[in-house]
């Protein structure tokens, strides 16, 4: 689709950002909302002002409107004596394009996107939890699976 142009964010996307993770989530996904969908708008505006330095945000845009969104999340590693200007590591999260444009490469693109962004900060390790349905792709963009990365969900 090349009327679709992906690009970095900014501020004012952020409560169009918030109703495509409404959808998604609410709509689509079937969660029952802890908040009305405006207060979940300035949530999302508040988080991304906050969190500008820990948190990148890509969109896809038609025609002026944002119909797709893909978050990386960046974490710094402490020093190691044999690295002590450690890098990044980055976690690709929230990644959603509005049903218009599926199946026409826009998550690819997006991912992409947010790979170059990680590239260009020096990151050492980018990672993604992945659907089912999103393995493929990640899978196509070079991830693979990592030995020995673990994880704990929380205790109840």
């Amino acid at each position: 689709m090349d009327d679709v142009v992906i690009r970095a964010s900014r501020p004012d996307d952020m409560p169009a950002v918030a109703d495509l993770r409404w959808r998604w989530s609410v709509d689509e996904g079937g969660a029952v909302p802890a908040a009305t969908p405006a207060a979940y708008r300035e949530a999302m505006v508040a988080f991304a002002a906050a969190n500008p330095d820990t948190h990148r945000c890509v969109v896809a845009e038609r025609d002026g409107v944002v119909l797709a969104m893909a978050w990386l999340a960046l974490v710094s590693r402490p020093p190691t004596p044999d690295r002590p200007g450690r890098r990044l590591t980055a976690d690709v999260q929230t990644v959603y394009v509005h049903p218009d444009l599926r199946g026409a490469g826009v998550a690819g693109r997006l991912v992409t996107a947010l790979l170059e962004v990680a590239d260009d900060l020096g990151v050492e390790r980018t990672s993604v939890h992945s659907s089912v349905d999103g393995e493929r792709l990640y899978r196509r963009l070079g991830f693979g699976d990592a030995h020995l990365l673990l994880q704990r969900p929380p205790e109840d």
